[in-house]
């Protein structure tokens, strides 16, 4: 009797080992399929680390898209556009194929140029956005247009692939006919509790400065052209005012809270900027610490005497 339990027992465990290889070999064969793994507990998702995460890769992925659909020239348009409709929707890439295709020919025998810059990125609410960008579009003559594009964008969470690593997937994609009067840029930027906001300068940020100090956690990438992050860790009580220094000239903005449309992404221009002013106290005057010194204290655990 044990003997007959023995084989019984045999023959379950083997027929679970092959299954489990086939359905192994069949996952490890597909290469459209990435794996993530992820900590899916509920204290893993409310860590607002996590959450800033998330809400910066949305805005790389929408940033990435929106500069790929409208950056093009007549050698590379049929190739860039095809690759971007993997980050479409079934409707939304049957449609811009069907597009993509009528334009082809019309675009190739032209020696067009198209470069865009995203100016704006606001989130409307839940996974709406809204986005602004000023479009370059030359041609033969070399003559050069400019206009601006608004444009009503919906995401949406799907299967990371080797085509669309992001996880992300644009459903909705919407330009209303709007006039450019009608695209002015506010001064003040609308901050939510604990989502970051990106800013673009045109310069290398020398330092930032901010009215109430230490309400807003600051991070800086300095290059050529500088990025700022902004966040919140509470609501603002009041709106913060900043100024930007780079070696000549100085950017004047304000940051205030809000529960509605809340910006995501800004890119100032060269036009918007002041002529840097120069220090009133004189060279007797301390130096006031920069976001550097202020990064140097926080990590080492240091003070930096000026």
């Amino acid at each position: 009797m044990k003997k007959h339990h023995w084989q019984i027992l045999f023959a379950a465990s083997f027929l679970w080992a092959s299954i489990v290889s086939v359905l192994y070999w069949q996952l490890r064969s597909n290469p459209r399929v990435i794996a993530i793994t992820t900590d899916m507990s509920g204290a893993d998702k409310d860590r607002p680390q996590n959450f800033q995460l998330s809400e910066m890769e949305k805005v790389t992925f929408m940033r990435q898209y929106l500069d790929r659909y409208f950056t093009y020239d007549s050698n590379n348009f049929w190739q860039s556009q095809t690759s971007l409709t993997f980050l479409m929707s079934q409707s939304l890439r049957e449609k811009r194929i069907q597009e993509v295709q009528r334009l082809r020919d019309k675009i190739q025998s032209k020696s067009l140029n198209q470069r865009s810059l995203l100016l704006s990125l606001t989130n409307k609410g839940g996974n709406q956005y809204h986005a602004l960008l000023s479009l370059q579009i030359s041609e033969q003559q070399g003559k050069v247009n400019q206009l601006f594009v608004a444009v009503d964008l919906a995401i949406e969470d799907t299967e990371r692939t080797l085509e669309n690593p992001w996880g992300l997937l644009i459903t909705k994609m919407e330009i209303p006919q709007t006039s450019p009067e009608a695209m002015l840029l506010s001064g003040t930027l609308g901050i939510r509790e604990k989502a970051p906001l990106v800013i673009t300068f045109p310069c290398a940020i020398e330092n930032v400065e901010a009215i109430p100090d230490s309400v807003l956690e600051t991070k800086i990438t300095t290059l050529n052209v500088s990025e700022i992050q902004l966040t919140s860790a509470k609501k603002l009580e009041a709106p913060v005012a900043m100024t930007a220094y780079c070696k000549d000239r100085e950017y004047h903005f304000n940051v205030s809270y809000t529960d509605k449309e809340a910006d995501l992404f800004r890119a100032f221009t060269a036009d918007l900027a002041q002529a840097r002013k120069k220090d009133p106290a004189g060279a007797g005057a301390p130096k006031k610490k920069d976001i550097y010194d202020k990064t140097i204290e926080n990590v080492l655990g240091i003070k930096i005497e000026n």
